[in-house]
């Protein structure tokens, strides 16, 4: 996982990334303007919603996978030094399909850089879901 820390709930679940300068994305991404990749903070937003289907199916015999993610919306970058909260809300779980949304805030702000709905399944089911 690249979360700094996690505190999972029943249907909820909230994660920080702390950003410092010596992460190495940030070396390449971009010299001299270092910026956060969006790939690493959505997977850092689907690890957050990952921990609460795992924290209500601990039984599982599969690993859950994401589906669907969409529509994303993305108000503003990260950069070295900044602190992003991840917050994740469990919508609904019926027979192993979850889905949810994540938000990303930076540095205590009240509005997110960083929306997400994301539906997450067994990969036995997702032949019936198509």
């Amino acid at each position: 996982m690249i979360l700094d820390t996690l505190e999972v709930g029943e249907d909820k679940a909230v994660s920080e990334l702390n950003l410092t300068e010596d992460e190495w994305f940030f070396q390449c991404h971009y010299p001299g303007n270092p910026m956060l990749p969006l790939t690493l903070l959505v997977e850092s937003m689907t690890q957050t919603f990952s921990s609460i289907f795992l924290n209500k199916a601990a039984d599982l015999t599969e690993i859950p996978v994401i589906s669907s993610i969409g529509p994303l919306k993305m108000k503003e970058g990260a950069a070295p030094g900044d602190v992003i909260r991840l917050e994740a809300i469990l919508n609904s779980f019926k027979r192993g399909i979850a889905k949810g949304s994540c938000k990303a805030f930076k540095n205590e702000q009240e509005q997110p850089i960083m929306e997400i709905e994301i539906v997450e399944v067994l990969p036995s089911l997702m032949v019936r879901i198509r």
